[in-house]
This record gives structure tokens, sequence and C-alpha cells, in this order.
């Protein structure tokens, strides 16, 4: 019984030591969201918080948000949207700027199909359109 014991020992050592190893080695992706938070956006505007939860469902990873007009939070576990509202034209220009956008593994444009603003100069970027 005592050989047994022993042996289950070793067991539970080496694969939770296995397991914390691979769960410490294991980078973390760092995933930059916009918003776009134009008039445009009001018809979807509902749907972006859906949008966010989806996003960072992800596991081992780390969110910066803004919207197009400013940043919202730097790196956190969870993506949250508090004190904006959809208004004022949309524009694009810059948004990749930001020290998070740059040091960012994933950049991801939440958009709606009705937007007017030329999103082609982003080009490495995951551009999202919500449907009205």
């Amino acid at each position: 019984m005592k050989p047994l014991l022993i042996w289950l020992a070793v067991v539970a050592v080496v694969f939770g030591g296995y397991a914390l190893i691979t769960s410490a080695v294991r980078e973390t992706t760092q995933v930059f969201v916009v918003v776009d938070s134009s008039f445009q956006m009001r018809p979807v505007w509902s749907d972006v918080e859906l949008e966010l939860d989806r996003i960072d469902n992800e596991e081992h990873a780390e969110f910066a948000l803004a919207t197009e007009k400013e940043p919202v939070h730097s790196w956190e576990p969870e993506l949250t949207l508090v004190g904006v509202d959809a208004f004022a034209p949309c524009t694009f220009e810059g948004i990749g700027d930001s020290p998070e956008a740059i040091a960012a593994d994933r950049r991801i444009l939440i958009t709606t199909s009705a937007n007017t603003c030329p999103t082609t100069s982003l080009v490495d970027w995951e551009i999202i359109e919500l449907e009205p």
C-alpha cells in the first residue's frame, strides 16, 4: 500500500508542476479595441456591449479600450465601456498611434456597416461591422 501512495504523490507533484509551468510560460495576448462612438453607431449601440463581452472571453489576454475620440482604459482583464455616448462624426485618423495600439498583438475596430468613414488605412486591424 505504501508504494502506491508514494507513486500517487509523485504523479500528483509531476503533473501539478507541469500545469504550473505551462501556465506561467504561456504568454498573455494584448488586444487593443476601438469602439466607433460616432452618431452613426446609435442604432447598434446596445450591441456594442455584447460584442465587447464576446471579445473579452478570450483566455490569457488583456485588453485596452478606446473610442476613436479618446482612451477609455488601459490594459485590464475585461473590456468595460462606461460613460461613452455615441455622438459627433467619426474619424479613424490616429487611432493606431497610442502606446496601447502600438504594443498590441491584435487590434480590433468595432463600427457599423452604415459607417461612412474610410477604414482602408487600417490594414492590420480586425474590423467588426455591426448591422443596424
